[in-house]
């Protein structure tokens, strides 16, 4: 039973194991043209799951594709929200809408996220993309259909490094507990997350003795045999008493020649692109498709997202404000900028800060993406002083605790939403209460970490970090000054955070630029040059004298560069003389340089990639409880306003979340017009 008439109880489609395996084929094609088309993605764990995916959703799942929200249909829950394409074209495949639409991959407002959306398409239960949730979501749901004696079956599908999540463990044991035999997990075992190999990671096995003994029935079976894995669900179906968890045998990458069983595809796109060793076309030749794909068909896929794309771009570039010439990064024959990913001077620090034998680090599982592998990378020697504590933020953070508690200066790090977010009860009250020497490198912050979507998006953090007690924070502006923060961070006893971006960013500063631990930095537009960054004067703060600016605009992170070309333009365009105010840490705040802007310009409009308010509001208090109010002030705050991030390129939701420097002029123009009144 499966795909159902929800009206008439009529089964819409009954597949065959023969037809099932073709309808895996075509769904690991298209897969592999989204993650193609998107240029970024999952390759390594969409293939894996595919032969599961296309027996769950084609023949097992009681389901109906015109009536989604159907209150007997049985419930999926993907906590591995990253094998999101697989979903994708599962409900493609199952007529929720036309699989040819999922080419749209991480598109802007196509629907399909980088991780799924419950809100954007029919069929997704759960918005997901935080590894070690999604079963505790089904224990709920499962337990639901036993209060309201419903009979539908709940699934959830996890990884098997997912299971170095302790979350998982808990929800494990309720389920036991709760002896729900409506409850299936799907555990997709093919040995590899993003740092290698499972084992070498963080052991999880032996899987099938530690579920046993929380009480689960286990079943064991080959994850690409499609008729044993039809077997495994229906077997699951007869347990009564407790739930189980059939851990299907797979390998990552499979069907993708290049790809299998390679930890470096984990989530990379093909590395060639449409053509070449490692391409789409190679893929589907791999497959055994590719008859089905002729270049002409593929073509249409290509110009049809091509077009889609061209109706975004219109769109997003109308909501951007216009001024006589286009002041866009190097759309000016002068004013060049070079940009690159903060993170790397993050990595630069570490390596050097590692040649202390009293410091420590640890990975959780994107290490080399956020520049942790620095540490050793060119030095083998500190391998033993690197730990690797897999998907397990919590776990890594008073591991870490327990080494500072020691003497060690631990850093540890991950995505911003993860380190500072899962975890935040083990910062505020193991680290900070007792003040240990931990540094969180809090990475791939703000909506710049672009099509991986809202789940990955951190946008709160500098309000969780900054109200903690004996919390220092840094916001770096570009990889230079993430350089220095990451060196001055390494100096402060107790614990600290540093928040940094993933895609490049422009350069705004110098190696010889100013920058002194918790002094702001004021900067200055001066003329036209060559180089953005040679426009600029920079000083610290309290070296400064007021030049009467009419606005000052405080900003930390990504949004200093765009303050800066909002100078440019409110002085060319305008005549409008602004004040940047480089506040590059944040805890603890330099109140001097905030109350003198407030005082000397009377206009402040605060700037962050972060919900409005975050680095607002810490402003807008030091200036209320320190304000003599000799003078008036008006004040403004640009961030993202009380709403999750989305998928898209990261410019594209710089632009339409009104976080560049054309929405920081109409902004300025605004509380300077009405300063004037």
């Amino acid at each position: 039973m499966s795909l159902i008439n929800s009206k008439t109880s009529e089964v819409r489609k009954d597949y065959s194991i023969s037809e099932l395996i073709e309808k895996s084929k075509e769904m690991r094609a298209w897969n592999m043209i989204g993650i193609t088309l998107a240029k970024s993605g999952h390759t390594g764990g969409t293939m894996s799951i595919m032969d599961i995916t296309a027996a769950l959703y084609l023949k097992i799942m009681k389901h109906d594709p015109e009536n989604p929200i159907w209150e007997d249909r049985d419930r999926t829950f993907w906590s591995t929200g990253h094998k999101a394409p697989a979903l994708y074209v599962a409900l493609g495949a199952a007529g929720y809408y036309n699989i040819e639409e999922t080419a749209k991959l991480r598109r802007l407002w196509s629907g399909f996220e980088g991780h799924p959306n419950r809100f954007k398409l029919p069929g997704i239960e759960l918005s997901s993309g935080s590894l070690g949730q999604g079963l505790g979501v089904a224990v709920g749901s499962a337990i639901n259909a036993k209060l309201e004696k419903q009979d539908y079956r709940v699934y959830c599908i996890m990884g098997d490094g997912e299971q170095q999540e302790g979350s998982i463990w808990e929800s494990v044991m309720s389920a036991a507990h709760y002896k729900l035999d409506n409850l299936v997990g799907i555990l997709d075992r093919n040995k590899l997350q993003i740092d290698g190999k499972v084992a070498d990671v963080m052991n999880v096995e032996p899987l099938e003795d530690k579920y046993k003994s929380f009480g689960w029935n286990v079943i064991v079976t080959n994850g690409h045999d499609m008729q044993k894995i039809v077997e495994a669900f229906e077997q699951a179906k007869t347990v009564k008493g407790q739930p189980t968890v059939i851990i299907f045998e797979t390998v990552k990458g499979k069907g993708i020649c290049y790809a299998e069983n390679v930890a470096g595809y984990h989530g990379v796109p093909p590395k060639h692109g449409r053509c070449g060793d490692e391409s789409l076309e190679s893929a589907l030749k791999s497959i055994g498709i590719a008859d089905k794909f002729p270049k002409e068909r593929l073509d249409a896929i290509f110009a049809s997202v091509e077009n889609y794309q061209k109706g975004v771009n219109k769109k997003v570039e109308a909501k951007l404000p216009k001024f006589k010439k286009n002041y866009w990064w190097n759309a000016d024959p002068m004013m060049k900028v070079d940009m690159e990913p903060t993170r790397f001077g993050f990595g630069k620090a570490l390596e050097i800060i590692g040649e202390d034998k009293n410091v420590v680090a640890h990975g959780s599982d994107i290490t080399s993406s956020i520049k942790m592998d620095d540490f050793y990378k060119n030095h083998p020697e500190r391998k033993n002083r690197f730990f690797s504590m897999g998907i397990a933020e919590q776990n890594m953070t008073v591991v870490a605790a327990g080494l500072a508690k020691e003497g060690k200066t631990a850093f540890i790090g991950s995505y911003g939403v993860f380190v500072t977010g899962r975890n935040w009860d083990q910062i505020r009250t193991t680290l900070c209460y007792n003040d240990l020497n931990v540094k969180i490198a809090s990475a791939h912050a703000g909506i710049s970490v672009g099509q991986d979507g809202a789940t990955h998006q951190a946008l709160e953090e500098i309000a969780l970090m900054a109200y903690l007690p004996k919390m220092t924070l840094t916001v770096p502006c570009d990889s230079i000054e993430t350089e220095k923060a990451t060196h001055a961070m390494a100096i402060v006893k107790g614990p600290s955070c540093i928040r940094y971006a993933r895609e490049a960013t422009p350069i705004a500063t110098k190696k010889d630029t100013p920058f002194v631990f918790g002094k702001a930095n004021v900067i200055r537009f001066r003329k036209v040059t060559e180089k953005f960054v040679d426009a600029f004067e920079i000083k610290l703060a309290e070296k400064y004298k007021s030049e009467k600016e009419q606005l000052t605009i405080i900003a930390c992170g990504p949004m200093v560069p765009e303050a800066m070309r909002a100078a440019w333009i409110l002085k060319e365009q305008f005549k409008i003389e602004a004040r940047v105010l480089n506040v590059h840490t944040v805890k603890p705040l330099d109140v001097k340089a905030i109350l003198k802007a407030a005082e000397e310009t009377g206009a402040i409009v605060t700037a962050e990639e972060h919900q409005a308010g975050g680095l607002g509001n810490i402003i807008a208090g030091a200036i209320a409880r320190n304000k003599k109010y000799k003078t008036p002030l008006l004040m403004d705050m640009i961030g993202i306003n009380d709403t999750f991030g989305d998928s898209g390129q990261p410019w594209e939701l710089m632009k339409i979340f009104g976080l560049t420097a054309e929405f920081f002029v109409e902004r300025a123009r605004k509380i300077v017009a009405a300063k004037k009144k």
